[in-house]
């Protein structure tokens, strides 16, 4: 439930991200009710004499330690969220009077989460455990999650592709990045104009669009299934949600999760789903590994967040790069991120090259003594002339 004081200092701090906007608004209403205090009638002008202005700070000082302590003790929340929390509370707390910014508890709070990490370890996937996955699925969750696991981009942005956006007719194939899902940019608004696919992941996308029109024919037949899709130009027409449980099915089927069985809401039947880690209440494998194992396996760290929508010091140099330079350079490490397609070993390749060249060097000695022999043979000839 909305409320407007919140909505006012969303629109005032021109937050304007759907899903950064959904956070603070859920961590307010949390702290008010934590509190149990009406954030319509909580805050107070604040007095101008010196002792009492200090005696009012100090009561708001003591609810946001009260909210930290309950937050701690019987949430048992971890000190990476708790830091995200109160950052929402105060960046509110601070619209209202700046005054608040100086309370003794940010201080605190600081020194309490200084260097904190997350409290659960998230999946670690490798080329093998993709394939181990994408096995299972069929030509529209290997040509999604190909594209994710080559390209290093947020879900939100592959499933806001068009098929204009796609470029498989070159080589390397790539795509153009615009926007996400539910903003008109990408998340850290840096434009990627062409950001990499790989061979095998522009042949995957090939198969699978010859099958969306089918695809969205048989969903709009789906009780569930909005009809104003049905003309949904982007290359896959999902919501997030529906790409997470394709992901969820596909982990359950290649056996690399625990699963749990439940009993549905509405029918009232057994469904199974992978468990959650109870810390966080998720799955630790999600699709954003993907994202991770992109970052970790290419091969180029800093061309690597430069794809990624990344903006750094040292990807800056990235940017004053021609296309065709980016590509060669994306073309000399895509069998780090190709899955299905067997890499060569360049090993072994190189070693015959090897062998190869001492054999012609070998040749090229037997033809000069050859050479030196028969020039020798003549001259001999000549002189019993």
């Amino acid at each position: 439930m909305k409320n407007d004081k919140i909505e006012e200092f969303l629109d005032k701090e021109m937050i304007d991200a759907p899903n950064t906007r959904d956070g603070y608004r859920c961590n307010i209403q949390s702290y008010f009710k934590i509190l149990d205090k009406d954030m319509n009638t909580y805050f107070k002008e604040i007095p101008e004499d010196k002792k009492e202005r200090e005696k009012v700070l100090q009561e708001y000082d003591n609810d946001l330690r009260r909210a930290y302590v309950i937050q701690q003790k019987e949430h048992g929340r971890p000190e990476l969220s708790m830091r995200t929390f109160f950052n929402s509370i105060k960046q509110f707390m601070v619209s209202n009077d700046k005054m608040f910014k100086d309370l003794d508890f940010w201080d605190t709070l600081k020194a309490r989460t200084k260097g904190a990490e997350p409290k659960s370890d998230e999946a670690i996937l490798n080329a093998t455990d993709i394939k181990t996955i994408l096995s299972h699925g069929n030509a529209c969750s290997r040509a999604l999650f190909l594209m994710l696991a080559s390209s290093g981009r947020r879900i939100s942005e592959i499933l806001a592709l068009t098929p204009n956006d796609v470029h498989v007719d070159e080589i390397p194939s790539w795509v153009n990045i615009k926007k996400g899902l539910t903003r008109d940019s990408t998340k850290t608004r840096q434009k990627t104009y062409q950001c990499f696919i790989s061979n095998e992941t522009a042949d995957a996308y090939k198969a699978w669009m010859k099958e969306r029109d089918y695809y969205l024919k048989v969903s709009s037949k789906k009780h569930y299934f909005n009809n104003n899709n049905i003309n949904d130009l982007r290359v896959f027409p999902m919501s997030y949600h529906n790409a997470l449980a394709i992901w969820k099915n596909l982990l359950m089927r290649a056996k690399l999760v625990e699963i749990e069985h439940f009993k549905a809401k509405k029918t009232g039947k057994m469904l199974r789903r992978p468990k959650k880690e109870k810390k966080i209440d998720r799955i630790l494998m999600h699709p954003h590994s993907l994202r991770k194992f992109y970052r970790s396996y290419l091969g180029d760290a800093d061309l690597a967040e430069y794809l990624m929508g990344h903006s750094t010091v040292l990807t800056k140099a990235y940017r004053q790069m021609k296309p065709e330079d980016l590509a060669k350079k994306y073309l000399g490490v895509m069998p780090n991120v190709t899955i299905f397609e067997v890499p060569p070993n360049l090993e072994n390749i190189n070693q015959e090259i090897l062998n190869l060249k001492q054999q012609l060097d070998n040749k090229d000695k037997q033809i000069n003594d050859m050479n030196s022999k028969l020039l020798m043979l003549l001259a001999e000839r000549e002189l019993k002339k």
